[in-house]
């Protein structure tokens, strides 16, 4: 806690120990994926959600580091941006392994879900949560600028509420390109699909799912301005940013998906497969 003579840049209460708990369970898993995805699988493909999970170890360690330092602005800049930041590789790890589990799993004239094309559902979530990452970055700099008090401010909590609204918009629409694949699988399958791609999917599911729940309360969180109830009372944050993202990456250290994809992440697969078996069980699903 800060001392009566100095003054805090925190909105609310701030604990060392669950800054430091949080550091160390999230090093678990980081530590796992690190030497399932480098060395024994030398899966480079995955390596995002790897460097993710290493942002919000960064991250905690930050804030436990700000919570002794409550009059730095530094290290409180630095633990809010990693926190913010390691979702974003998180999800652009689902965003591949769905991609290229289309491709591995479905027929080929099924590789198109809900408009995108499959080879193209990494770039197009990419570029949208970038997009609404420099909106949230925009609104937090134009309200901070005027020490979040004001019109100034207003306006940069609106423009920083819709970065956020923009992100949970994009990732409600991912999580409808998986409920639309797990769809097609039923009829659509490739006669040939790589063993235990499901465990792969409910991996992907688990892992969005939660980071769905992040950013809903990410939403939350602005809409109520920074003296509502979640700025103001840390274990919010703990309940509904901290807890959430630890089993979204931690899920992939039971179901690492190089075990289902290969090292090149499906590649190798998919230049093996049979396109003749393809084309009839194609046909075949076009006259049913």
């Amino acid at each position: 806690m800060a001392s009566n003579e100095t003054e805090s840049i925190w909105p609310s209460d701030h604990s060392t120990v669950l800054a430091i708990v949080a550091a160390v369970l999230y090093l678990v898993p980081t530590c796992i994926l690190f030497w399932q995805t480098v060395i024994r699988y030398r899966s480079w493909f995955f390596s995002c959600v790897v460097f993710g999970s290493g942002l919000e170890v960064g991250g905690y360690i930050a804030r436990a580091v700000s919570t002794r330092q409550v009059d730095k602005i530094p290290p409180y800049a630095v633990q809010s941006s990693l926190v913010i930041l390691a979702p974003i590789f998180i999800a652009a790890g689902n965003y591949l392994l769905i991609g290229r589990l289309i491709r591995a799993v479905l027929l080929p004239s099924k590789h198109r879900i809900l408009g995108i094309r499959a080879d193209r559902i990494t770039r197009t979530f990419v570029i949208c949560d970038i997009i609404s990452f420099l909106i949230q970055v925009s609104g937090s700099g134009l309200a901070s600028s005027g020490d979040w008090e004001g019109d100034t401010a207003t306006t940069g909590i609106n423009v920083l509420i819709s970065g956020l609204a923009a992100q949970v918009a994009t990732f409600a629409f991912f999580l409808l390109i998986l409920a639309s694949f797990h769809a097609q699988t039923v009829q659509h399958t490739r006669r040939s699909v790589p063993r235990g791609w499901q465990r792969i999917f409910i991996a992907i599911s688990i892992s969005s799912t939660l980071i769905m729940v992040r950013c809903v309360y990410r939403v939350v969180e602005f809409a109520m301005g920074i003296d509502g109830y979640p700025f103001t009372h840390e274990w919010m944050f703990y309940i509904f940013e901290s807890l959430p993202m630890l089993p979204a990456i931690a899920v992939f250290c039971s179901f690492h998906p190089a075990e289902c994809l290969g090292s090149h992440g499906g590649r190798e697969k998919e230049e093996s497969s049979d396109p003749v078996s393809d084309l009839a069980l194609t046909n075949k699903s076009e006259v049913a």
